[in-house]
């Protein structure tokens, strides 16, 4: 896209996150894809790095309806990548945590996450791409109805 090309719209910014985040959801998926996981998988498992966690807890963390993170977790269970054992606050929920072999995996991945994401956002320094994240973080908190506080650089 130039200057030349006459058409305002293309460099607004909604134009910009539809387009950038159309070109990031196609790397972030084939580059998930390449790990062999969804990304419904990866957000589980980077939410219960951060540690012990309900499913509902997981779900809510990481935007994915809690009638399909039922699968997600069931497929890593299966994987021997999280565990499950019953919440003694509440029978009716299990907490959930990696395995060993879930933080291994985990463990092994975060210098390929850095490496990719350093290519991703190569054109930005380390101060640009910090503010970036404040404001893209601001956005999302106005339009979600759950928001996350904090931001894992890695994930």
């Amino acid at each position: 896209m130039s200057k030349e090309d006459g058409v305002k719209y293309r460099r607004g910014a909604s134009f910009l996150l539809a387009t950038l985040g159309r070109r990031a959801e196609r790397a972030w998926n084939e580059f998930l894809a390449e790990q062999g996981v969804t990304t419904a998988q990866f957000t589980a498992l980077a939410a219960l790095a951060e540690g012990e966690r309900t499913q509902s807890h997981v779900a809510a963390v990481t935007a994915v309806d809690p009638r399909n993170m039922a699968a997600t977790v069931k497929t890593l269970i299966e994987a021997r990548w999280v565990q499950a054992r019953p919440n003694p606050d509440d029978a009716r929920s299990r907490l959930l945590s990696l395995t060993p072999e879930g933080r291994e995996w985990w463990d092994e991945l975060q210098p390929v996450l850095r490496r990719e994401r350093g290519h991703f956002f190569q054109a930005l320094g380390t101060d640009e791409l910090t503010v970036l994240e404040t404001l893209l973080g601001k956005l999302e908190a106005s339009h979600s109805s759950e928001s996350v506080v904090g931001s894992d650089r890695d994930t």
